[in-house]
């Protein structure tokens, strides 16, 4: 009995870039978000509603009078009979203006409360993000969350930011010709019934197949994205390598994934509207042919069929460039859809949204009170403060292996504690688990005893006030692109004066005052308009503005000339003497003045204990 093999053929993963492939209908959350997102303008909505209803009715109706007008003139009665020529003219200058100031003021303020309405869900999609788990950031291409924010976005806006008053004509419109046309001779309403589910059994023919197409053109996008984006940030390197040719190809391999998507795309699109466009010529000629027999047999006079025939030809260019406008909608729908996601993710735990957050998603979101207390306190009044560290297990994820295994010390205030270790032994992960950017496992870390408050339902102190009493500088010192007085001073609470104290202590204040703008001098992106030197000084100010009674230096002082690096180790010696310190170094020099020093192998606790007999120990063993 011969066995029969069969082959699937797999979907390179690249192309969609791990994105999430949804199927389907909407989730129900993306209505309630923009219930959400419109609740605060419903009042103004409904009015300009009202309105644009009412414009598009007395633009329409002009059909009407002028039917009557035709049918006075022919002598047959009507409502109308009694009117010159002169007062249908005026009546229709009346109500042409009327429906012309009322679509006016509909089209505009609409417009303006639907922009509103999706700029506050825009900003309440990027609070929240900024709140999500770092391993969310950690796992994300850079290229899909841009993507969302850029692509994605820019399809929502389009369409709710303006067009959307248009789509809401195109219904106005076909309601008001259903009720004219009904008025002009009601066996018309058949036509445009058999129009409407001609239309409708069209698009539903197309709809899985557009909305399909469209979720995996938004899907397409971000893998280019974000290729390209690691590319321009490691352009030195892949000069050096001589890479470019690899790199090149495979962003050309991206983006021809994209643009086939694309022109699928839009191929469903045009063959959805040539469908549309061939029934709407078919009906259009029926309903001529009907026409001329209901006139023959009496059943309608010739102002009733020119009426309503000018409302049929009508309806089918409108009901189709209603189904054509409901595509497009899909296509914001989508968008909407995406980021929806991001907005309903879970934030990292502690992480709470101001009070002025207004989706009520079920994240925790703080008080007015609360916020008017944490924005005066501070976890400690004191100069320094104490690092508990109890028996913390840390991994950066469930499926990564321990980087910190059961490590234990503690911190006295004012103490001075060195970090040592090869590459590998956890001296960095130490400092995410102390921030608490990534969840402890097992064990705790406390400052004066005090634990962060990561649960609603667990005791401990807020998140954010814990954070603030620990000012950090990193090996890459982190500058945003604004002025100086922005990145020194990012709350914007303190005097000149004190900006300035702080510059002349670490030794910076003569070259601010030779720069144009002094304070006000405009930082590029990532500080690429200082040295590396000069960027970590002013990191080194800005801690020292902190004032946080816990100062962290994680290689502080690998990447800067002599002079930078000896102004740093007199910062520890001076400026932050009265302060908690713990200091990872892979020069030792810098160690030297330490109170203990803390060696770290493999996640462990090697040793711990007074400088002078660890750092000779560690010394050694570098050296074997």
């Amino acid at each position: 009995m011969s066995k029969k093999t069969t082959k699937t053929s797999v979907q390179p993963k690249y192309l969609s870039d791990g994105d999430i492939k949804k199927e389907g209908g909407y989730s129900k959350t993306l209505f309630e978000t923009l219930k959400f997102a419109y609740q605060p303008f419903l009042g103004k909505i409904f009015l300009c509603l009202f309105l644009g209803i009412l414009g598009r009715g007395l633009l329409l109706a002009n059909t009407n009078v002028i039917g009557y007008w035709v049918d006075t003139l022919t002598g047959r009665a009507n409502l109308l009979s009694g009117f010159s020529s002169i007062q249908f003219v005026i009546l229709l200058m009346v109500m042409a203006l009327s429906g012309f100031v009322s679509t006016l003021i509909f089209r505009v303020g609409f417009s303006r409360l639907s922009a509103q309405a999706i700029s506050s869900f825009y900003d309440e999609v990027t609070l929240r993000t900024s709140r999500l788990p770092m391993s969310f950031f950690d796992i994300t291409p850079a290229g899909r969350i841009i993507t969302r924010f850029s692509s994605d976005y820019g399809n929502v806006f389009r369409l709710f930011g303006g067009p959307l008053a248009e789509f809401i004509s195109i219904i106005f419109d076909l309601t008001m010709m259903v009720i004219l046309i009904t008025i002009a001779n009601p066996l018309y309403l058949i036509f445009v019934g058999f129009i409407g589910l001609m239309n409708y059994l069209i698009y539903k023919l197309n709809q899985e197949k557009l909305r399909s197409s469209r979720r995996e053109l938004s899907a397409s996008r971000s893998p280019s994205i974000a290729h390209f984006a690691e590319t321009t940030q490691g352009a030195s390197t892949i000069r050096t390598f001589r890479r470019q040719k690899s790199f090149s190809e495979r962003f050309e391999r991206l983006d021809r994934y994209f643009l086939s998507q694309k022109m699928s795309t839009t191929k469903n699109v045009l063959a959805f509207s040539f469908q549309m466009n061939s029934l709407t010529a078919l009906l259009l000629l029926i309903t001529g042919v009907s026409a001329f027999f209901m006139v023959e047999k009496g059943w309608a006079t010739v102002g009733s069929v020119g009426v309503a025939f000018s409302f049929i030809a009508l309806s089918g260019n409108t009901v189709q460039m209603f189904f054509e406008w409901l595509t497009q909608f899909e296509e914001a729908m989508i968008g909407v859809e995406r980021l929806d996601q991001y907005m309903r993710m879970e934030m990292e735990k502690g992480s709470h949204l101001p009070s002025s957050s207004k989706f009520a998603t079920g994240h925790p979101i703080y008080s007015q009170s609360v916020e008017r207390y944490l924005a005066h306190r501070r976890l400690t009044e004191e100069r320094s403060a104490s690092v508990q560290v109890q028996d913390v297990w840390f991994r950066y994820r469930q499926d990564l292996p321990w980087v910190l295994k059961g490590v234990n010390f503690e911190v006295k205030p004012g103490e001075r504690l060195g970090i040592v270790g090869r590459t590998g032994s956890g001296k960095s992960s130490l400092i995410q688990a102390l921030f608490y950017l990534y969840p402890v496992d097992k064990g705790q870390i406390a400052i004066n005893n005090h634990l962060p408050k990561l649960a609603e339902a667990s005791a401990g102190v807020d998140l954010n006030l814990y954070r603030q009493s620990m000012a950090f500088i990193a090996q890459e010192p982190i500058l945003f692109q604004g002025s100086l007085r922005f990145n020194l001073d990012i709350q914007n609470s303190l005097p000149d004066d004190k900006l300035w104290a702080v510059l002349e202590q670490v030794g910076l204040r003569s070259w601010v005052e030779s720069q144009a703008g002094g304070l006000n001098l405009k930082i590029e992106e990532r500080g690429k308009n200082l040295s590396l030197g000069e960027r970590q000084l002013l990191c080194m100010a800005r801690c020292l503005l902190q004032e946080a009674p816990i100062v962290i230096m994680d290689e502080a002082t690998s990447s800067v000339d002599p002079q930078s690096e000896e102004i740093m180790v007199k910062a520890t010696e001076e400026f932050f003497s009265d302060r908690t310190q713990i200091i990872i170094a892979h020069r030792l020099s810098t160690l030297a003045k330490c109170d203990r020093i803390l060696w770290l192998q493999n996640g462990e606790i090697v040793a711990l204990g007074p400088t002078h007999e660890v750092l000779p120990r560690f010394k050694n063993t570098e050296l074997v």
